[in-house]
């Protein structure tokens, strides 16, 4: 069948109370949705990790630069739920169990950025004020993890018979921000789909009603 605009005129001014009816409902559905749906806040900082400068294994006269822990081997671990405190998971998610663990491991998300030397961390968490405190117990968490290996790594030089040049400690370097707004629900393509789906459901119940007229 070939759909022209006529044809759709046609059809809307036989069916539009039907149409009415259908988008009607399913506005009210997204906007019952839409009111009952929690908040997601976003909440984005990053860490530069620890670094030595080395003698070149290649060429003695250059200095290197080596991260003192792997950034991917970090963000494996980050991503196991059993890694965290129980008091960590208390105070972030309101209560320590195995299923608010495993939504803050989900909720979270890690990158590389800066030839990945740097740990870009993403929190999608419900409530704008939960956001922000999560992002800041994480953020410590992190720091401490960074701090330990950097010392642990000066304990080691210290007996070492060819110690590092140089060092560079881990350090916040984008502070905390959190989005504007919520992140979800997302407003407009709710409402968009609402409104598909009332023009299908609408073409649904006027198929119907023919099909059981004839």
């Amino acid at each position: 069948m070939k759909i022209s605009y006529p044809l759709v005129i046609a059809w809307t001014t036989r069916n539009w109370k039907v149409l009415v009816v259908t988008e009607v409902i399913c506005l009210l559905l997204a906007t019952t949705y839409l009111a009952l749906a929690p908040r997601i806040y976003e909440a984005n900082f990053s860490v530069r990790l620890p670094k030595m400068q080395i003698t070149s294994p290649v060429d003695p006269l250059r200095q290197d630069w080596k991260l003192m822990l792997s950034g991917l081997e970090y963000m494996r671990g980050m991503q196991n739920p059993m890694t965290f405190s129980n008091a960590f998971i208390q105070d972030c998610m309101g209560e320590d169990s195995n299923t608010n663990r495993r939504k803050f491991v989900n909720s979270s998300q890690i990158s590389l950025l800066n030839n990945a030397d740097v740990l870009n961390f993403s929190l999608k968490i419900e409530g704008r004020e939960n956001a922000i405190r999560c992002a800041s117990l994480l953020q410590a968490r992190v720091l401490d993890d960074l701090n330990g290996a950097y010392d642990a790594q000066l304990l080691k030089d210290k007996s070492s018979p060819s110690p590092a040049i140089a060092y560079e400690n881990p350090i916040v370097s984008a502070a905390i921000r959190e989005s504007d707004g919520f992140i979800q629900p997302r407003i407009n393509k709710i409402i968009s789909i609402a409104l598909i789906a009332g023009i299908f459901l609408a073409l649904f119940a006027v198929s119907l009603r023919a099909k059981y007229r004839a």
